[in-house]
């Protein structure tokens, strides 16, 4: 990123959001990956050390971190000091590498599940980690689609796979259906809204798109703000605050 692109990005876009954040009308959600020891990279893995350093910051700021189920309360509204902080796919590391650690500063997450991939291997979860991480209390699920695939065209998927025995699944594990499902790659459409809206039991569908969430057909579309391993504090805490929600709105 070049010098100017550098400063928009960092100070310009995040004024201008703090300008109109009261154009959000619902919590802001910033997501993650995979949490690693490693280098990170980009969106898809985190250093914990960063990691740890951005969730201090929430807590010592006095922020309330919410559960799925917490939005259950419709009227939950957009409020500065609330977030939700969700990962995507269910990483092993959701759990071996921060549960204890969100414990400690009583921080509430949440889990998109890609299905078939929990169990499939060690990078992810198991079922029963799940089941352990719900049953107290710290961690919300939701779903990832079946096989994590790209539905914004759902002539190319199988819709009884991807979302019905995702959400089988999904119930027979938990004992209870998934009220909000991840676009796998942030990719939607809005064929696939109306199709998710029409005709599965989600109530919040959850895009990767930095933007103001919104009321559709009875049922709240989110943007998301994907937190960069390479990004500065400042721009973390812009996320935070929702003023990079109009990103949308300034680059399309």
């Amino acid at each position: 990123m070049n010098i100017l692109k550098e400063i928009a990005y960092s100070y310009i876009i995040p004024f201008i959001g703090m300008l109109n954040n009261r154009k959000n009308r619902f919590v802001n959600i910033i997501y993650y990956h995979d949490i690693v020891r490693g280098n990170g990279k980009s969106f898809q893995q985190t250093n914990i050390e960063l990691f740890k350093r951005q969730m201090e910051y929430i807590t010592r700021q006095g922020y309330k971190t919410l559960r799925f189920d917490d939005l259950n309360d419709d009227t939950l509204g957009f409020d500065s000091k609330s977030v939700i902080i969700a990962f995507d796919d269910g990483w092993s590391s959701n759990y071996s590498e921060i549960y204890d650690f969100m414990k400690v500063l009583d921080l509430k997450y949440n889990i998109y599940l890609a299905v078939d991939k929990i169990g499939s291997s060690p990078d992810y979860l198991t079922w029963d980690i799940i089941r352990k991480m719900h049953d107290e209390g710290n961690v919300g699920f939701g779903v990832h689609t079946f096989n994590h695939v790209d539905v914004s065209d759902l002539t190319k998927i199988d819709p009884s796979v991807e979302f019905e025995q995702a959400n089988i699944r999904f119930k027979d594990e938990l004992g209870y259906t998934p009220l909000d499902f991840c676009y796998p790659f942030g990719a939607y459409s809005e064929a696939s809204n109306s199709y998710l809206i029409e005709n599965t039991p989600y109530v919040r569908l959850h895009t990767s798109r930095l933007m103001y969430s919104y009321r559709q057909g009875g049922k709240i579309v989110f943007g998301r703000c994907g937190i960069s391993n390479e990004e500065s504090m400042r721009v973390f805490r812009a996320k935070l605050k929702g003023y990079m929600n109009i990103w949308t709105k300034i680059i399309g």
